[in-house]
């Protein structure tokens, strides 16, 4: 792993021009972590652009750079490609050719990572990917400003729920008290990602907590958001972000899951787990990954097929 990192760091001081990318519908830790590299190529004077295949959420809208995040294009003429929290290719709208005379560097945490990358830093053991960010800016000798300070928090505080999750070790929290010490205000981020929510957003989580079931003696809980849903209250499938949660925060679950509607007949799956449960098996079986109390996938079929569906993936609690 050290030797990797160093390699990194070598190829980071000596090319000039890179692009960062993450997977699509980015959450906060591929946000944090994309923001994260780009402040720092940055302010080493390269030339630096970051890139998405879907629009980034509105609920980072608060962050400095925010809007330098484009849509991808696989047309830029740079030096090296770095992925950030992406377990496979596809996610992050890379196209193969385009990276054939270039560096490609694949930085994750996710243990069902498949290794696509000319180059693999991969740590399924690092609570976020700004941790294993964190050891390559420290290990290489990279200054850390305080603003790429602050999106490496914002990568560790969003996957760790809050230092809540089982994947929170002790350095974990040495990494955090480190970006605090180097200027991170934690009221300020905590309040725009946890404290901010638009009316709209609320409304719309009213109506998924409505449709909260449980199964297996409630070790499983399973909500869902449909079309109809979104409509009624005037919202989009980045106002879900967090509600999964609300289904694992049922007393005696194990597993909360939450169907999303994307299109007829398909709907997207988040799992959220406590402790032991490992809840990528069941994603694998919906051609999804994740890690271990977190993970997803697809479904195709109606609402109800869907629902079965979950409900036999998780037959191994009854």
């Amino acid at each position: 792993m050290n030797e990797l990192i160093k390699k990194i760091g070598d190829i980071i001081k000596k090319q000039n021009s890179f692009l960062i990318v993450s997977h699509k519908n980015p959450d906060g830790d591929a946000v944090g972590s994309s923001l994260a590299l780009y402040s720092l190529l940055g302010e080493m004077g390269k030339k630096v652009y970051v890139e998405n295949p879907t629009d980034v959420p509105q609920l980072y809208m608060f962050l400095e750079d925010y809007d330098k995040i484009k849509p991808i294009k696989n047309d830029k003429d740079i030096d090296v490609v770095i992925a950030v929290d992406t377990a496979e290719l596809d996610r992050c709208g890379i196209q193969k050719d385009y990276v054939e005379d270039k560096i490609f560097i694949n930085i994750d945490h996710h243990k069902t990572n498949t290794l696509f990358g000319e180059i693999n830093l991969i740590n399924a053991d690092a609570a976020a990917v700004g941790c294993i960010l964190w050891d390559l800016f420290k290990q290489n000798g990279f200054e850390i400003s305080k603003k790429t300070s602050q999106y490496l928090y914002l990568s560790i505080l969003t996957d760790t729920g809050s230092f809540r999750y089982s994947s929170t070790s002790p350095k974990t929290m040495r990494i955090a008290a480190d970006l605090l010490e180097r200027g991170v205000e934690p009221w300020f981020i905590a309040y725009n990602i946890y404290e901010s929510n638009r009316f709209k957003t609320l409304k719309l989580l009213g109506l998924v907590l409505g449709t909260l079931e449980t199964y297996y003696d409630g070790k499983l809980a399973v909500e869902y958001v449909t079309q109809d849903m979104f409509e009624k209250t005037n919202t989009s499938a980045e106002d879900t972000e967090g509600f999964v949660n609300f289904a694992r925060s049922v007393r005696g679950a194990e597993v909360g899951v939450l169907l999303r509607e994307d299109g007829p007949n398909l709907f997207k799956i988040s799992m959220r787990s406590k402790d032991k449960v490992d809840v990528t098996i069941a994603a694998s079986a919906f051609g999804g990954g994740g890690h271990k109390n977190a993970a997803g996938g697809q479904i195709e079929g109606t609402l109800n097929e869907a629902k079965s569906k979950i409900v036999e993936a998780f037959s191994f609690l009854s």
